[in-house]
């Protein structure tokens, strides 16, 4: 049998995923990010239609996103801040510190 110079890869979810602290910690994370592309949308008045046309993505995923249901690239967010006109750092919103 040929080879034709290729590895056989597993694709599919990565395995931070099955980590439990690392999930927890991720989809932490995401939520917050969505809360805050949330936050500039409605500050620059847009429709998720419209922050969907501007960034460059699929309605449905604006959506997720604002719901910290979607796992996005460091190329939609990087979409992100050019389209609502802010630095990459400020889709991050700092952590509240407890007293």
């Amino acid at each position: 049998m040929p080879t034709t110079g290729k590895t056989s890869t597993k694709r599919g979810r990565s395995e931070v995923w099955t980590r439990g602290p690392t999930a927890r910690a991720i989809k932490r994370e995401l939520r917050r990010v969505g809360v805050r592309l949330r936050e500039l949308r409605q500050e620059r008045g847009l429709t998720q239609e419209q922050a969907a046309e501007a960034i460059g993505v699929h309605p449905k995923h604006v959506i997720k996103m604002e719901q910290g249901n979607a796992n996005f690239t460091m190329a939609t967010l990087v979409a992100a801040a050019v389209a609502y006109k802010v630095p990459l750092r400020d889709l991050f919103p700092e952590e509240e510190k407890a007293d």
